[in-house]
């Protein structure tokens, strides 16, 4: 009855953070999505699947987007009004905010990460997407928990990020089903997340340089309209994660389960 789509942003060596982030709705829920995203597109003439990494570069750098080998005319035509712009990111963040049941998302600072794995060589066994994703997971078991959800939720994952392979060892590792990988172009719910994922991930990168404020109407209206659901690792989680995988915390050797 309940599907969550995940999607990410950041890929743990050129960004100061991994973003895993998705959203919940049950079976109509979903479909009446598919159709309102649908409906938004074709009535801006853009065309599917949505991708906002392009779609910003379109409209913040157009003469070198159109460059670009496989620039998108849509995105091109979109990015010439700035007026039509913002009333398309209304149109889908509405069709976000009205429609889906819970946000989830898992933020990993690769600041934070990085000081622990370099010790304990956590990437080996449980590197940044891997880790972001199993905890939007136990995220989302923990809100089946809360709301008496008696059937578990489908997790799906866009197919193609980074580090899906230890990602799927994980899951088998701690005796569940290997993870649900679909693509894009396939699942609105999939283009929602990579809309929501990018927005997360663009503001922290700006939190960074301390320039946020304010924050982009898009961002501010998935955030505060939508119930949701954010956890980020800490230095001591990310240790007790070690010692759970029996990551030795001086040599940083990994031993086998017996």
């Amino acid at each position: 009855m309940f599907t969550a789509y995940f999607d990410a942003s950041g890929d743990a060596v050129r960004h100061p953070h991994v973003v895993v982030t998705g959203y919940i709705a049950n079976h109509l829920q979903w479909k009446l999505f598919e159709l309102a995203w649908k409906a938004v597109h074709d009535d801006f003439g853009v065309g599917l699947p949505f991708h906002m990494a392009e779609l910003n570069a379109a409209l913040t750098r157009p003469e070198d987007y159109a460059k670009q080998k496989n620039a998108r005319e849509d995105y091109m035509a979109l990015a010439q009004d700035a007026k039509r712009a913002n009333e398309f990111f209304k149109r889908i963040c509405l069709a976000q905010c009205t429609t889906v049941n819970c946000a989830v998302s898992s933020i990993i600072p690769m600041d934070i990460y990085n000081n622990v794995s370099s010790l304990l060589e956590l990437r080996e066994v449980v590197p940044p997407y891997a880790l972001g994703a199993r905890m939007c997971i136990a995220e989302v078991h923990k809100w089946e928990k809360q709301f008496d959800i008696q059937e578990p939720v489908e997790c799906i994952f866009e197919a193609g990020d980074f580090e899906q392979g230890k990602f799927t060892e994980l899951m088998i590792d701690e005796g569940m089903n290997a993870p649900i990988f679909k693509r894009k172009e396939d699942f609105a719910g999939l283009q929602a997340a990579d809309h929501y994922a990018w927005e997360q991930a663009f503001y922290l990168k700006k939190e960074l340089r301390r320039t946020h404020l304010p924050a982009r109407d898009p961002f501010k209206a998935l955030l505060n309209t939508i119930p949701k659901i954010h956890s980020q690792p800490t230095t001591a989680t990310l240790i007790n994660l070690c010692h759970a995988k029996r990551i030795d915390p001086r040599t940083g050797v990994h031993h086998e389960k017996a």
